[in-house]
């Protein structure tokens, strides 16, 4: 069917707009709300994220400084004595002990690769979680825009009834008769 005039063209461009703008509302609407967080929330959550990475890096420090002074620390220097004690050798075999040693200074270093995974993953999460922000922001202010020119497709209907079609099947054209008016 091939459209009459350019009134019916836009009468269904208009129609067709408005049918767009409802179903972008009802998408878009529902993520925007899901992805806004009020303020409080969202600065509590990062507060805690931040001070979850610097512990994490503090605490790798802390494993890898562990590992180079173990011999100098209270409990694990008896690790190093019990290597080099002689009346142990005899009950003990000195790769036992040495294999010890190393065991808790292996375990330290796992201890800083574990902990160094974490302090990056909460980095990556507080990364992803201010671009939601970003994201939830941005469609917020799609679906104002949106909102406001569903608006004012309604109130292009409201003001003129008659020339716009109320459902979305018709479209109405007003034929104007020819007139033959004679100027004497």
């Amino acid at each position: 069917m091939k459209p009459l005039n350019l009134q019916e063209d836009l009468i269904r461009d208009f129609q067709e707009q408005k049918k767009t703008v409802k179903e972008q509302v009802a998408l878009i609407d529902p993520m925007a709300t899901s992805l806004r967080k009020p303020a409080a929330k969202r600065l509590f959550h990062t507060g805690i994220i931040v001070f979850m990475e610097i512990l994490c890096w503090l605490l790798v420090l802390g494993c890898i400084a562990f590992v180079l002074f173990a011999d100098k620390l209270y409990p694990f220097y008896y690790l190093s004595q019990l290597q080099h004690d002689t009346a142990l050798g005899e009950r003990y075999k000195p790769e036992d002990l040495k294999a010890l040693h190393w065991m808790v200074r292996g375990a330290g270093l796992v201890l800083a690769l574990l902990l160094l995974i974490v302090a990056r993953m909460l980095a990556a999460i507080r990364l992803k979680n201010s671009i939601l922000h970003i994201a939830g922001k941005n469609m917020k202010q799609l679906v104002e825009q949106l909102l406001k020119r569903k608006a004012a497709m309604e109130n292009m209907e409201q003001k003129y009834p008659s020339e716009l079609p109320q459902n979305d099947d018709a479209v109405v054209i007003q034929v104007q008769k020819p007139h033959n008016d004679i100027l004497l």
